[in-house]
């Protein structure tokens, strides 16, 4: 199944839109393309150990991961949350219904806990841009993204509390404050 989750590149102080593109299918390889540094090559192994670590499983079958415009380049590992979202919600482990409504950024540690990542205020503005209905990262980087007026930012500590609430379970963090 293909789902798309979206997220941003840095270039300078400017984030562009990036959309991470997952498809699980029958297989045992993963497999990530768009022109990826080493860090966001290395994201199967973050990712798949915080999955885990959120009493969820890693698919073993062929995971794609497509980061496009494949022009651009990707480094870092704050893709590894868009990309986890991407693998829950294309093996069906989590409801894929408004996932594209966000676009998110975050490293995960081994243990799924969200670490801080660079430049989350230029990624808000981009996520404003595209019209999407927030920006979900790291409890760390809420406040400094949460500076764009009138644009929801919201901050979780843990892998966890994302899925949770993407799949309604929780309400948003009361982090955001309207301006």
């Amino acid at each position: 199944m293909l789902v798309k989750t979206y997220g941003c590149a840095l270039q300078g102080i400017e984030g562009l839109k990036i959309t991470i593109e997952v498809d699980v299918s029958n297989g045992l390889q993963y497999h990530t393309v768009g022109l990826a540094d080493t860090a966001v090559r290395e994201s199967m192994f973050r990712v798949g150990a915080a999955i885990k670590a959120s009493k969820l499983s890693m698919p073993q079958k062929r995971i794609l991961v497509n980061l496009a415009p494949a022009n651009i380049k990707k480094e870092g590992s704050a893709y590894d949350l868009p990309i986890a979202i991407g693998i829950l919600a294309a093996s069906s482990q989590i409801p894929q219904a408004h996932i594209e409504k966000y676009f998110m950024m975050g490293e995960l540690s081994l243990s799924g806990e969200l670490k801080s990542i660079k430049g989350a205020l230029s990624m808000a503005l981009q996520a404003q841009k595209q019209g999407a209905n927030a920006i979900l990262l790291p409890f760390s980087n809420a406040d400094e993204a949460n500076l764009i007026p009138d644009f929801p930012a919201y901050g979780f500590h843990h892998l966890k509390e994302v899925i949770q609430f993407l799949k309604g379970d929780i309400p948003a963090p009361n982090l955001y404050k309207p301006n």
